[in-house]
């Protein structure tokens, strides 16, 4: 099992993605492809709700959020 293959069984839970350069939170869509998926929260960094397609290569950390 590979690191996409162990995040894809969250499909649908609430993350955070940690990169060296910014912080997402959101909902996993989906986890393929060398990329994560992450509808996100509104937040400061991000004023409106939007997918952001995140390169697996360039993630530091994803904590799975208790439902």
């Amino acid at each position: 099992m590979n690191f996409e293959e162990a995040l894809a069984v969250f499909t649908g839970r609430h993350v955070e993605v940690l990169q060296p350069n910014q912080f997402i939170q959101g909902t996993l869509v989906s986890s393929s492809g060398g990329i994560l998926a992450v509808d996100t929260v509104s937040t400061n960094y991000i004023p409106t709700t939007q997918r952001v397609n995140i390169s697996t290569n360039s993630v530091a950390l994803v904590r799975i959020l208790p439902q």
